[in-house]
């Protein structure tokens, strides 16, 4: 990923003004955590670096989910000790967490900080006898989303599920979630920021509440936010298909709620899905997105496959191939299998040989593909709202609610705006599309 950005957040500061760069790697749990940092920064009074200056620090948030992520970090954290040579260069996040000695080894690394030393960091940074901001010492908490259309709002972090590959929760720890009035208020700051959308993001968000004394509910939490004034569009990140509620279902009827589950299948194989320690079956998973057919208007149905984990055979990849047809997928990441050392998976025998993973993925890619060709098919003739992210030329780009790639001309004044479009083909994988006009005013 490109380096955190954080411009328009002190764009009155002198050029005299301390500068920092973050850098971060993974997923939307660490976008959010990046802006925190950078807004504790920010208190101090600094500023991001332009691309023609240089950091006085540099911080690499980091992620560990596979080895390559590890490898990129260090490879990240090198190349900003030699770019930068008279800056500081701080490294966290979940890699710094559950790896310290790989990057303390590394030369030039001022300082290296697990993800509940952030206190620690501060106090490197900023010194001694610098008072932490409640938002890296405390509950955590941001006013915006800085370079973004979208804000993630952090509801929940850790996980105890402990899936077989994956190393989180040993690097994240057990789950811990945010009170709803917590909750409130940052969809307020955020949507007094201007953010249209705002997209509900968690470590295991169906484990959102279960540590807290009044026990909340996910489907609390969506009401909560869609129910904040100026908040038009609310978006569920990843959750695990045996905790879709039924009450989460009817939470997501709301206008303002996204008609959008990513449900990661990893498997359609219960042999498999039982190796992994997933927690549900292929027909539960199945079960799982009828229901949100049954309930929700045409739900963009998302997900994760892994494909070539230790003992899959033929027969099992063809299941996982046949769910994905049955599905009918609007959007599918295929990854292959990576051993993680510290995980149970990284010891497991008849392991599935790299070449045929890499058959396997690009069968399950070109399916995905056309799939995800189908499923934007489906919309051309209709009108879509869309929130206008970015801009090319005379087109602006953005999604759909329904999580669809389109590209429409629009004059100035439409970007981060949400608009109503009529979808008028596809190229390629995105629609293209005739303005009707802002929904958004």
């Amino acid at each position: 990923m490109p380096p955190y950005s954080t411009h328009g957040i002190m764009s009155t500061l002198s050029t005299n003004t301390s500068l920092f760069t973050i850098e971060t790697l993974g997923c939307k749990a660490n976008q959010y955590d990046s802006q925190r940092l950078a807004e504790a920064l920010v208190g101090l009074g600094w500023r991001e670096a332009g691309s023609d200056e240089n950091p006085d620090i540099v911080l690499v948030n980091t992620c560990t989910v596979t080895t390559r992520c590890s490898r990129k970090c260090r490879q990240i954290v090198n190349r900003a000790v030699r770019d930068y040579p008279e800056a500081r260069v701080f490294v966290t996040g979940c890699y710094a967490t559950g790896f310290r000695n790989e990057l303390t080894a590394l030369d030039g690394v001022a300082g290296v900080f697990g993800r509940d030393e952030w206190e620690d960091m501060y106090a490197a940074i900023a010194g001694a006898d610098a008072r932490c901001p409640e938002s890296l010492s405390g509950d955590f908490g941001i006013k915006a989303f800085s370079g973004r259309s979208r804000a993630m709002l952090k509801i929940q972090d850790g996980c105890n599920s402990y899936c077989s590959y994956c190393i989180v929760p040993y690097v994240r720890g057990a789950p811990r979630s945010r009170a709803l009035p917590a909750v409130r208020a940052e969809a307020k700051r955020l949507a007094d920021a201007g953010f249209r959308e705002i997209v509900i993001t968690g470590i295991h968000l169906g484990k959102y509440g279960e540590d807290l004394a009044d026990r909340p509910t996910l489907a609390e939490a969506v009401e909560t936010v869609a129910n904040v004034d100026r908040v038009k569009r609310v978006r569920l990140s990843s959750i695990k298909a045996n905790e879709v509620t039924d009450t989460l279902l009817q939470a997501m009827r709301a206008p303002s709620v996204c008609p959008h589950l990513h449900l990661p299948l990893q498997s359609g194989d219960n042999h498999i899905l039982e190796k992994m320690n997933r927690g549900y079956t292929a027909e539960e998973f199945l079960h799982t997105v009828e229901k949100a057919r049954d309930v929700l208007s045409n739900p963009a149905i998302t997900t994760d496959v892994m494909v070539g984990f230790p003992g899959e055979s033929k027969e099992y990849f063809r299941h996982t191939v046949e769910i994905c047809e049955q599905v009918g997928f609007s959007r599918m990441h295929v990854f292959p299998f990576s051993t993680r050392p510290g995980t149970r998976a990284a010891s497991m025998g008849n392991r599935i040989h790299s070449k045929i993973a890499k058959r396997r993925s690009k069968r399950l890619n070109k399916l995905a593909g056309k799939l995800q060709q189908k499923w934007a098919d489906s919309f051309v003739g209709q009108e879509v709202r869309v929130l206008f992210e970015e801009r090319k030329n005379a087109s602006l780009c953005g999604y759909t609610d329904r999580y669809v790639r389109l590209s429409a001309d629009a004059p100035a004044g439409y970007e981060d705006k949400i608009a109503r479009v009529r979808c008028v083909k596809r190229r390629g994988k995105i629609l293209q599309g005739e303005v009707v006009g802002l929904e958004d005013v």
